[in-house]
């Protein structure tokens, strides 16, 4: 396994305990476990790109992962109470959108999933999930922020699916 893959699958084991210290009311250790996780999300794309080998599988497997790790918290943050049904509505949306994109690009030969402005995304849920995660009282502009850089990166990966989709 490469150093990427391990840290990938830290956020997928990272995601269920997280859940558990959101609704065990532990939001600190929740709070510093997910920055955590958000930070291995940043270092398997640094040593994925530095690494030797080539896993086509890498990319899909670290969507996934994120994926997981943000409706997990989600979900948990909305039990209780925090009112993120349209942030959970919109990652699973996400998600199923990554993976019709990814079933079109592998039928046109092409099996990744373009990452396009997810970079920026991340950079703005991953600080407002934590927001929500400790109560922080602009924890709701930040969310209305970060709706609409998702609303911007789901109108790319529409784009970009349109555009495979007229070239067939």
């Amino acid at each position: 396994m490469r150093i990427a893959d391990v840290l990938t699958a830290s956020r997928v084991i990272a995601a269920p305990v997280i859940m558990w210290l959101i609704l065990s009311d532990e939001p600190l250790a929740a709070y510093y476990l997910f920055a955590a996780a958000a930070i291995t999300d940043y270092l398997d794309g640094y040593f994925a790109r530095r690494s030797e080998k080539i896993a086509t599988y890498g990319a899909v497997f670290d969507g996934l992962a994120d994926i997981f790790l943000l409706i997990l918290t989600g979900v948990a943050l909305f039990i209780n109470g925090e009112g993120l049904s349209l942030f959970v509505v919109g990652m699973i949306g996400l998600a199923l959108t990554a993976t019709v994109l990814w079933l079109i690009s592998r039928k046109r030969g092409r099996a990744t999933i373009p990452h396009l402005d997810t970079n920026i995304l991340a950079a703005f849920v991953y600080p407002t999930i934590m927001a929500y995660i400790i109560g922080w009282q602009y924890a709701l502009p930040l969310l209305l922020v970060t709706f609409a850089v998702g609303l911007y990166t789901f109108r790319k990966y529409v784009v970009y699916a349109w555009s495979i989709y007229a070239n067939r």
